[in-house]
């Protein structure tokens, strides 16, 4: 099994044993919160100096009652396989997988200016009609665009910025020859 295959083969049997996937979706990403925001509380159990069953303990006490059973179960079983570390990953491709079963897809958009919620419909419309998906947009404005956008989903990118659009000007200058023997004079 290849490194990249082991979170979406966890999370499609995390997916398919979940009543609500779109529940079970929820509490991954609290737990992967704490995670992010808790550094210490991640380097506990990524830490090999501890032990699995402190491990198990501290995650007990820490999400018993508060998640599900499945999904602390699930906790357990990544654990106990040594694939505890791939939970932010897992995490993700269950997102992913979510989404392709509900015909969505994820896009990132970078923009400068940010753009409006007009804008921002009027762009899901197109891509909605474009690719026969829906699509949830994750903004964020980049001024080294200079303007317009960038729309990167799966292995796609629309580049509709005036850097591209710059680059490309200058690209077809330089390509451009001049004819020996021209001058041109003011």
């Amino acid at each position: 099994m290849s490194y990249s295959a082991i979170p979406k083969t966890y999370a499609a049997a995390f997916a398919d044993a979940s009543s609500s996937p779109e529940e079970a979706e929820q509490e991954l990403d609290s737990i992967v919160g704490i995670f992010r925001v808790e550094p210490l509380f991640r380097n506990f159990f990524d830490t090999p100096a501890v032990k699995r069953e402190e491990k198990e303990a501290v995650l007990l006490k820490t999400f018993q009652g508060k998640v599900s059973d499945l999904t602390l179960n699930f906790l357990q079983v990544l654990l106990r396989r040594g694939r505890f570390s791939f939970l932010s990953e897992i995490h993700d491709a269950l997102k992913e997988e979510l989404d392709r079963k509900a015909g969505r897809v994820r896009a990132k958009v970078r923009s400068y200016p940010l753009l409006s919620e007009a804008e921002l419909s009027k762009l899901r419309e197109v891509l909605k009609e474009r690719f026969k998906s829906e699509f949830i947009l994750e903004v964020k404005e980049d001024p080294s665009l200079i303007g317009g956008f960038v729309v990167r989903f799966q292995d796609l990118a629309i580049d509709g910025s005036m850097k591209n659009q710059l680059r490309k000007v200058r690209q077809t200058l330089l390509d451009s020859k001049l004819p020996v023997g021209v001058v041109y004079e003011n």
